[in-house]
């Protein structure tokens, strides 16, 4: 900021320290409408999101063109799940500043928690052909693309991220879970197979190996996993999925996990059972349970439509 502009922003701060009290903003020049619009994001990151948006609404009133104050403006009514509105500011972030890949990455968050992930995935289009080595922008794309049940385009994206982050295992760990929600229970095994391979405490993996081999026909016994086995809930869902027969005994062991793992565990237990007895029950639980934008929720939706087929059409591959 230029020396000449410090007496101004002084003044403004301390008629913004005036306006905490009236929440009642009246703005003379853009030193000021600057100064409010960085007001208003410490009351959001403060937690007041009703005075945040105040300050922003004042700012953007004045006659803002600084795609900032938007694009706080629709943080703030994203974290209230305005999503209309959120939206509306979003597209006006991207109208100011086309070339900026920010901007599309959070309209592609707003898209994602509203449930328009075909949207959501666009925008990360848009913001990966600016950053093609932003890792984390092609992580969240390929987890959107398993959410809308795009997995071929899922496993493309899991082995890109793969070759640009070889040290990272998400890659391997999302391409195995597109694999296993396409209903490709084999090659979504042997991709779990070669992650414990290279990593045999990982429980995550072993569970869902454990679930890809039992949706195979080709079961796992316990006794290939124990000895790499820990404490955390993952192996204990293994461990519970591959030795135990009794539906009391099971459900007092996973009584402490989250309700939408849960809910996810326990009708893959029953789908051991040749009547899949209780499976639907267990899966809508879960389906109550899990964020609607998350992998165990398409999980959910995805046995749920298995189990409504007649029984031929999911066979074992």
């Amino acid at each position: 900021m230029k020396l000449g502009y410090v007496g101004s922003v002084v003044a403004a701060v301390l008629a913004l320290s005036a306006c905490t009290i009236t929440r009642e903003y009246k703005i003379s020049d853009i030193t000021e409408a600057r100064a409010l619009s960085e007001h208003g994001m410490e009351l959001f990151v403060a937690g007041d999101t009703d005075g945040a948006l105040k300050a922003l609404n004042a700012v953007i009133a004045y006659g803002s063109i600084d795609a900032n104050d938007y694009a706080r403006r629709a943080a703030v009514y994203g974290t209230t799940k305005d999503y209309d509105k959120a939206l509306a500011d979003a597209n006006r972030v991207v109208e100011l500043a086309p070339y900026a890949w920010r901007g599309y990455y959070e309209r592609a968050v707003i898209f994602q928690r509203s449930g328009q992930y075909d949207a959501a995935i666009r925008d990360l289009d848009s913001a990966f052909d600016m950053r093609p080595n932003a890792a984390d922008l092609l992580r969240r794309r390929a987890f959107l693309k398993v959410v809308a049940e795009r997995f071929d385009d899922a496993i493309a994206d899991y082995d890109l991220l793969t070759e640009m982050v070889p040290r990272s295992d998400t890659g391997a760990l999302g391409r195995g879970a597109a694999l296993y929600l396409a209903g490709r229970w084999r090659e979504a095994a042997e991709q779990f197979n070669a992650m414990l391979a290279l990593k045999p405490e990982d429980g995550l993996a072993a569970l869902w190996l454990a679930k890809a081999r039992m949706r195979a026909g080709r079961f796992l016994g316990w006794d290939e996993l124990e000895a790499h086995a820990g404490p955390e809930p993952e192996w204990v869902m293994t461990r519970a999925l591959l030795t135990i027969e009794r539906e009391d005994e099971v459900t007092d062991v996973v009584a402490k996990v989250g309700p939408c793992e849960r809910g996810l565990f326990l009708g893959a237990w029953r789908l051991k059972r040749a009547d899949h007895e209780g499976a639907a029950r267990e899966f809508r639980a879960a389906q109550k349970a899990c964020p609607l934008d998350s992998i165990e929720a398409s999980e959910t939706r995805i046995e749920l439509e298995r189990l409504a087929q007649p029984r031929e059409q999911i066979a074992p591959e």
